[in-house]
């Protein structure tokens, strides 16, 4: 069976997520472990979060002082473990996760990698029967939310407070143990994992450093990459798409001042052209967002029936040139008002059934909205597009979801794009935990059907 390797240095990220149980005897040796973990977590680009007490915390930051540059210290984030665990040991939970969530929270919807050093110490006036009760399930809740996060986390005893019966108790709950000087495998640990892990000792991380210096250079080269693509982004949206709103705006008072129909005809060709151009860059700049996670899904209530009626009113002179016939139907079970982002959901909408009356010549289009299920206060909706449409050849049909992937990419192509826009719907999509298909084709039915799944909130359990 093939093993695979989580370290605790920059060299391999942590996928899954770490629970790690610390047990110290040695002071001196518990700072300089958690200095190390917090300066390997710093070079990896996690936020940390310290929590520890007030002395010991001034300590690990003053030998950080001395390593670290400033600017970097931003990375380390500190609870006073008194106050984050609750003064009388009752290790509530939920209150434990508000105190995490309030501190790191802007930290997880970013995104960015988070890693914990926590200091455990707070029993109370509890009998050891109750500690024991209240650490295991404590240590079980946030084994649970450790892998959720994909975080890594290490839970620290000092083996003075608690008992032998407490701690072998704790070996139980954590498949990884350390000491001051060891880093092993829990050999109590009660789950079977699918896959052996293997940590590094913490002996060879001066090994490891050693070599990721030499790593250093594709990692510059990466990071030169990513600028590279953020100016070009920022050239985008400042230096072409600025300049182009003023130029249509220009050409509209162009149009406003009598032309002849010669002079009409180059106005008309400006803003066409211009229009076709602001859309590339927008749909370029939307699709970089949403693929580097800067997007967030806003909640809000809306009508689903009206984002369907008023996105096919702005198709409305599109279909009756075409005179195509839309179908609408709407499950009844969908409620009248659900909480997600609309104005995603009508992009999305906007997108597909754009798609269908462009590639549509003659015939119709069906549109089928049905509830899928409802379960924990959430709703799922599945919505099918049909068209009469010329369909997508076989050989495009896997690659119609790629980036810049479009059914006619000749250079004589009759319909523009930037093959960017059922792109940039999975995307979006997929951030309403939904998916998006391109159903088989049908050898007696014409033209594409295509399906996408979104999950929206109720309403009733919407906090306003």
């Amino acid at each position: 069976m093939s093993k695979q390797a989580i370290p605790l240095n920059s060299l391999t990220e942590v996928t899954n997520g770490g629970h790690i149980i610390y047990f110290f005897e040695d002071f001196n040796c518990y700072v300089d472990n958690a200095v190390s973990y917090i300066m390997t977590g710093i070079d990896q680009g996690h936020h940390i979060l310290l929590i520890e007490q007030t002395a010991t915390y001034h300590k690990i930051l003053q030998k950080l002082k001395g390593s670290v540059p400033h600017d970097q210290l931003q990375y380390l984030h500190y609870a006073n473990n008194i106050e984050y665990y609750g003064e009388h040991g009752n290790f509530e939970f939920q209150h434990i996760l508000a105190h995490f969530e309030n501190i790191m929270g802007d930290i997880q919807e970013q995104n960015k990698p988070i890693r914990t050093w926590a200091n455990v110490m707070t029993w109370g006036d509890h009998p050891e029967k109750q500690i024991l009760d209240n650490l295991v399930t404590y240590e079980r809740q946030t084994t649970c939310v450790v892998q959720d996060y994909g975080m890594l986390s290490v839970c620290a005893y000092n083996t003075e407070m608690i008992s032998s019966s407490v701690q072998t108790k704790l070996m139980r709950e954590h498949e990884y143990m350390m000491t001051d000087l060891e880093f092993v495998k829990s050999p109590l640990y009660h789950y079977k994992a699918s896959d052996d892990v293997i940590f590094p000792s913490l002996s060879v991380q001066s090994q490891l450093l050693y070599e990721q210096k030499h790593l250093m250079i594709e990692k510059k080269a990466v990071e030169t990459a990513s600028q590279v693509k953020s100016d070009f982004i920022t050239t985008m949206n400042h230096e072409i798409r600025t300049p182009m709103n003023g130029l249509l705006g220009i050409s509209e008072l162009l149009a406003a001042t009598d032309p002849n129909a010669e002079q009409r005809e180059y106005v008309t060709t400006i803003q066409s052209s211009g229009k076709s151009l602001l859309r590339i860059v927008n749909d370029i700049l939307d699709f970089n967002k949403l693929e580097s996670s800067y997007d967030q899904l806003l909640i809000e209530p809306f009508n689903p029936r009206e984002s369907v009626k008023e996105t096919l009113d702005i198709l409305h002179t599109a279909i009756s040139d075409k005179n195509l016939q839309v179908n609408i139907s709407i499950d009844t079970r969908i409620p009248q008002i659900v909480v997600g982002d609309d104005g995603r959901f009508r992009q999305v909408l906007l997108n597909l059934l754009g798609n269908a009356v462009k590639f549509t010549p003659a015939g119709s289009i069906d549109i089928d909205v049905v509830l899928l299920n409802t379960d924990d206060n959430k709703l799922k909706m599945q919505v099918t597009i049909q068209d009469t449409g010329t369909g997508i050849p076989q050989d495009k049909r896997s690659q119609l979801f790629l980036p810049f992937s479009r059914v006619d990419n000749s250079v004589t192509r009759r319909t523009e794009g930037t093959g960017l826009g059922l792109a940039i719907c999975k995307r979006i999509i997929e951030l309403m935990n939904g998916e998006i298909r391109l159903e088989d084709e049908h050898k007696d039915i014409p033209g594409t059907t295509i399906t996408f799944t979104a999950e929206f909130n109720a309403y009733l359990e919407f906090d306003l």
